[in-house]
């Protein structure tokens, strides 16, 4: 009896290791995720691999996460969504990618409960409306929240003598540019001598030239005032036909602009991507500059920055004529247009096996608590999309961050003024729109250097938009892009 007492209990107890080794296999494989984000120099990513070890720290969880250069991501993407073997359970994307997992039918439309974790009331209703739906539909998180505005030397503008000699020129008072007009005249005043007098010849103005992104979206901010006609949500594309508006008068005005200006720029602009743009202004190189929100994050503390409590904030200038690319003519009517360009989301792949810790990750990293933290700094790439990041209960993190609390509501004041204007333009969102970009940042690049008039340029990428547009299939790109603006 003895003998098979003790039998019986070794039985037990191998029976109960082996289940529990299995259920121990059961958990790793349940509890790992592999994630997709770019590698930018840090920003997104960084905060992205640093949470990401925190929760494996504190938790039984696997977080893989993957860091393809830019040039890579879109590619990676689409072969994840086609081949078995590759499988990333969430995605963060600069916002013009959606439509390859859209298109794909792979997002996961995000519910409830993952609304309600991330206190979805929170989020700004600009972004809900116009970023984070696709068709009316909610398949993105918040994670940055990016329009762009502008910076300004404030001492330099408030100077008196400066304000009398600006107006013996401009027969107006030197102010906060309300038009692009107003714009290129402050930067034309301001360009070619020692106005802080430090020894050194000054510029007007700092903007992104080179040939990539950067440059492109922000021709678009410029391009906003003149061509997004208030009551009509298409910019891109006729709404109903998918004929491209980029060469139409509004767009070739503002390409002229674009490219007249940098004669107020230093002789390098031509080389400049936004990150030398931001160390430029900071550097106390120029008077004027176009940015997202990390010029105003770095101005305040950078190591390197001249300008700190010297900068101001303010939202685009407008123009006081828009074409209505609907009648095909100009209009008189002041216009002013918030460029909701730049975006990144985070997206948790429908197919994934591991949906619930996806979602908890994603949560997580799109949470009040930690946005607001990520907001302040300059390392992070995080900009606010919350209505909560405008009104901290502590100013803590920014004063870590260099800005004193007055500084810190200036500027944060600035960026909700923009995005509290319901008059915006957001990226090429749908299937293809890396082709429809790459094919605009060659001709850009001609028209910057001058190979090519604006109207030359633009009239070029028109034929190359409509064989793309062919090439991917009209009427599916029509319902597309109806859908990603919310028609």
């Amino acid at each position: 009896m003895r003998v098979i007492k003790i039998f019986f209990l070794i039985f037990i107890t191998i029976f109960f290791n082996s289940c529990n080794n299995e259920n121990s296999t059961d958990k790793t494989k349940e509890q790992i995720i592999t994630v997709l984000v770019p590698h930018l120099g840090g920003l997104i990513s960084d905060p992205v691999k640093i949470e990401a070890k925190k929760i494996q720290k504190n938790k039984d969880v696997i977080i893989r996460v993957v860091t393809p250069s830019w040039d890579d991501t879109v590619s990676e993407i689409k072969e994840s969504l086609t081949d078995p073997n590759i499988n990333y359970d969430v995605f963060f994307l600069f916002s013009s990618w959606a439509g390859s997992i859209l298109s794909n039918n792979s997002a996961l439309e995000i519910p409830k409960w993952a609304k309600d974790k991330i206190h979805w009331d929170d989020v700004l209703p600009i972004y809900k409306k116009y970023i984070y739906s696709w068709n009316n539909k909610c398949y993105f998180l918040p994670y940055d929240g990016d329009n762009v505005i502008i910076y300004y030397r404030k001492d330099i503008l408030e100077n008196k003598e400066y304000q009398k000699k600006f107006k013996q020129i401009y027969h107006y008072d030197l102010k906060v540019p309300n038009t692009w007009q107003e714009y290129t005249n402050i930067a034309q005043f301001f360009n070619g001598w020692d106005w802080d007098n430090d020894g050194k010849i000054e510029h007007g103005l700092i903007g992104s030239r080179i040939s990539n992104y950067g440059t492109m979206l922000l021709f678009f901010a410029r391009a906003a005032a003149y061509a997004k006609y208030p009551e009509d949500n298409a910019f891109y594309f006729d709404i109903n036909t998918m004929k491209p508006r980029i060469n139409n008068p509004a767009f070739v005005k503002a390409l002229k602009e674009y490219v007249n200006i940098m004669q107020y720029a230093p002789k390098e602009i031509i080389n400049y991507s936004p990150f030398e743009v931001r160390q430029s202004f900071i550097a106390g190189d120029v008077a004027l500059a176009i940015d997202w929100g990390d010029i105003g994050i770095m101005a305040n503390n950078a190591k390197e920055s001249v300008i700190k409590n010297k900068i101001g904030y303010a939202v685009l200038p407008g123009s006081n004529s828009v074409y209505n690319s609907k009648k095909q003519k100009w209009e008189k009517r002041f216009n002013k247009v918030t460029a909701l360009t730049g975006n990144w989301i985070i997206v948790v792949n429908k197919n994934s096996k591991n949906k619930k810790l996806a979602l908890d990750f994603a949560t997580h990293m799109s949470s009040k608590e930690l946005t607001q933290k990520l907001i302040s700094k300059g390392w992070s790439g995080v900009n606010p999309s919350r209505v909560s990041h405008f009104y901290p209960t502590s100013y803590e993190e920014w004063n870590k961050s260099g800005f004193s609390k007055d500084e810190a509501i200036k500027y944060l004041k600035t960026i909700e003024k923009s995005l509290s204007n319901k008059n915006i333009i957001t990226d090429i969102r749908i299937p293809g729109a890396e082709l429809y970009y790459d094919a605009l940042n060659i001709y850009l690049h001609k028209a910057i250097i001058k190979e090519l008039s604006a109207q030359q340029a633009l009239d070029i990428v028109y034929k190359q938009w409509e064989q793309i547009t062919n090439k991917l299939g009209r009427e599916k790109q029509i319902k597309l892009y109806k859908e990603s603006i919310n028609e």
